[in-house]
């Protein structure tokens, strides 16, 4: 079931992604031949009044929407045949290669919006649920029950609070309420090698709650989301690339399925979020400067503007090379990964 979920997951953002391409190409008058779900050999298809062919293929590894000229835009071919992708300005090509990770990212924003206006988001209570043996919480007489109320001077309103407060601290000050009375504590944690960062050896109460907001705090909530989500991937990955471990830390579908909480892909709101991560992921990627992306293709387009719509031809070839390069790369990482880390 959650293989299920994951590959429904891919195909929605697949459609939605190629959708924000092919809408604003339409809306540009530009030809559009083709709509692929999937790769292969359609196994239905049909085609509208617009000459737009519409297919789902078996193979749903992704995804393409086929503009007229669109396939020879890296020649020095610069006939601008009326709906062709070669006729559009620098402005419109731009907007049609920006509006499919718009799209990602819009549809994100609105099903996080979905998720705190209609199912909320689960909590854990700031409590000890249970208490690791010979860990520095069992060493220092923390309690079942214990409510933990600030530590090293941070407020802890919810559990997921404590990891952050702890981050690379092995000595920490911690305020607890048990019985209607505030206790402090000052310890040193133990080091897990395994996980790569100190602990105290707790775990959240068994007991969620679930938060649910009104209209304007969800649009608020979910707007933050995003940029807050974008700035931690990208301290991760800083922290990561410092700590050499950048390689180990990237994963294709099976990596993601083997991390996931096994148990919320299985919820309403376990799919969503998935969802919301991964179009998160695929707009911001799909927009890095690299050959063959989206990103990719807008850089082209903008030297070739400064060149005169005219490049040498071992330039492109180099250029697509890298790309090339580039993606079969982490494709490789990834794959590896999959198999043998994650």
């Amino acid at each position: 079931m959650i293989y299920i979920n994951l590959i429904i997951v891919f195909i929605v953002l697949v459609m939605i992604h190629e959708f924000g391409h092919y809408i604003v190409a339409r809306f540009f008058k530009a030809t559009v031949t083709d709509f692929s779900i999937g790769f292969g050999k359609a196994i239905f298809k049909f085609t509208d009044k617009n000459g737009t062919t519409w297919k789902i293929a078996p193979i749903p590894l992704g995804g393409y929407v086929k503009i007229k000229g669109l396939d020879s835009i890296f020649s020095n071919n610069n006939s601008k045949e009326e709906g062709s992708f070669q006729s559009l300005s620098l402005f419109q090509k731009i907007s049609v290669l920006l509006a499919g990770s718009i799209f990602n990212i819009v549809s994100a924003w609105l099903a996080l919006f979905s998720i705190f206006f209609f199912f909320g988001i689960v909590n854990f209570l700031p409590i000890i649920g249970s208490i690791m043996e010979n860990s520095p919480a069992s060493i220092n007489d923390l309690r079942e029950g214990d409510k933990i109320i600030e530590i090293n001077n941070s407020e802890i309103l919810e559990f997921s609070d404590i990891p952050q407060a702890i981050s690379k601290k092995k000595n920490i000050n911690i305020l607890i309420e048990r019985d209607n009375k505030i206790i402090n504590k000052n310890f040193d944690l133990s080091f897990n090698h395994e996980l790569n960062k100190f602990i105290i050896g707790i775990s959240s109460p068994k007991e969620p709650i679930i938060d649910k907001y009104n209209f304007s705090k969800s649009i608020k909530n979910s707007l933050s989301f995003i940029p807050t989500y974008y700035y931690a991937s990208f301290n991760f990955l800083q922290q990561s690339y410092k700590d050499n471990t950048l390689g180990d830390q990237l994963a294709g579908p099976i990596g993601i399925v083997k991390n996931a909480d096994q148990m919320m892909l299985d919820q309403v709101r376990g799919v969503l979020f998935l969802f919301i991560v991964i179009s998160l992921f695929v707009g911001i990627f799909n927009l890095l400067p690299i050959p063959l992306l989206d990103g990719g293709h807008i850089v082209y387009f903008i030297i070739r503007r400064i060149f005169s719509n005219s490049l040498p031809e071992f330039v492109t070839r180099v250029y697509l090379a890298v790309g090339i390069t580039i993606i079969s790369f982490l494709f490789i990482v990834v794959t590896y990964n999959d198999i043998f880390y994650k």
